[in-house]
């Protein structure tokens, strides 16, 4: 999952590829799970979605339109 959803941050596979320093057939033999993810791969691509998530605007919830909720609770 950690792999999918770096490249869809990094707006497809060959350039999570060239991000991470690793080849697009690599990435597919990963994500089909017939090589194991390097542990440095895999925390490089933590610190992609983790970097990505901190610059991004948190998402919108139903209680955090202004004034907050409403009525008691």
């Amino acid at each position: 999952m950690t792999l999918r959803r770096a490249i869809e941050l990094c707006n497809g596979l060959d350039a999570l590829g060239d991000t991470l320093n690793v080849s697009t057939e690599a990435l597919e033999r990963m994500l089909a799970g017939e090589e194991e993810i390097p542990q440095p791969l895999f925390t490089q691509a933590v610190g992609l979605i983790l970097e990505a998530s901190a610059t991004r605007p948190p998402k919108r919830t139903p209680d955090s339109h202004k004034g907050g909720r409403r009525g008691r609770h």
